[in-house]
């Protein structure tokens, strides 16, 4: 104690040094601490396979032996891969399709529930039930009632004096699988845009009224502009997701019949012939493609936000 006091006469301070959990729950500290769990859980399950399957991209490797480096060849194989490229094309004509008859459907619907009505919540409550099926249970539904001689749409076709159709065939069996994509998730684009609807301010609208505006008019000049950043939300959301579709052809066509899709295409090259450098080339360039695309489109988003001019 007098050592203590002889220090402290003397102008010196005993100071102890802060431990790490100190420091880390510290106030100036602690709104990272909290983010330390989803950084290891982010390193663990994302950042380490992307920078693994990026490794084996510059590599031959089948799953036996060393892996031989082979530097930019399979990128260059990868430009010249007519099968890629044929399911590049689809996989964007798939894209185009769905995200554009989604939006149509589900502003279509938007329309006619912003407004209220009896057993508005039993209709809302029954279009949802597509969106709590996983995605592989729907599809194995849907390529049962596609089936050309039992299945219940062909069925139906036959009782209304129509015949049959072949859902599977060449030319349809991509179609078919747009439309159970679209038919699984028109919901989703429906109900954000019931949202944005009821959110929009009525004042707008009463005033455009006010002055004889036309309801073609008012759609196009107001309603439209006002839900740009909700479609945009939409569009990129579901380019992500359309990229990757998988289940549907997993149950379906396994690929087959000429519909053999960007991640499918993926998934057969690295897992079924097990060329995991090349396959892992392919599922590089598909994640520089998406993120490619969806910056485009977070941009476009932005403007549409106003936040960029």
């Amino acid at each position: 104690m007098k050592e203590a006091m002889t220090y402290e006469a003397a102008g010196y301070r005993l100071t102890r040094k802060p431990t790490i959990w100190e420091t880390l729950t510290s106030e100036r500290y602690f709104k990272w601490t909290l983010l330390i769990p989803l950084i290891v859980l982010l390193g663990i399950f994302m950042i380490y396979p992307l920078l693994y399957c990026a490794y084996y991209s510059f590599h031959q490797w089948g799953m036996r032996g060393n892996a031989l480096y082979v530097g930019a060849q399979n990128y260059r194989q990868l430009l010249n891969d007519k099968a890629f490229l044929e399911a590049l094309y689809r996989t964007f004509k798939v894209l185009v399709i769905c995200i554009v008859s989604e939006l149509l459907i589900g502003l279509g619907l938007a329309l006619l529930w912003s407004r209220e009505f009896r057993g508005e919540n039993v209709v809302r409550g029954l279009a949802l039930l597509p969106l709590l099926v996983a995605p592989l249970i729907l599809s194995l539904l849907w390529n049962f009632m596609f089936e050309y001689d039992f299945g219940a749409v062909n069925i139906v076709l036959q009782s209304l004096g129509l015949n049959k159709i072949y859902w599977w065939s060449p030319e349809r069996a991509l179609y078919s699988i747009c439309f159970i994509t679209i038919w699984q998730w028109f919901p989703f684009a429906t109900f954000v845009l019931v949202a944005g609807l009821r959110s929009l301010p009525k004042d707008v609208f009463e005033a455009a009224r006010v002055d004889g505006a036309s309801s073609w008019y008012t759609f196009r000049r107001l309603t439209l502009p006002m839900l740009s950043p909700l479609i945009m939300i939409v569009i990129v959301l579901r380019t992500m997701w359309l990229i990757r579709l998988f289940d549907p052809l997993y149950g379906t066509t396994r690929g087959g019949v000429q519909t053999e899709l960007l991640d499918w295409i993926v998934y057969r090259t690295a897992f079924v012939y097990f060329d995991i450098g090349y396959g892992s080339t392919m599922a590089t360039f598909s994640l520089v493609l998406t993120m490619a695309i969806c910056a485009i489109m977070f941009r476009i988003l932005m403007k549409a936000l106003g936040g960029t001019k």
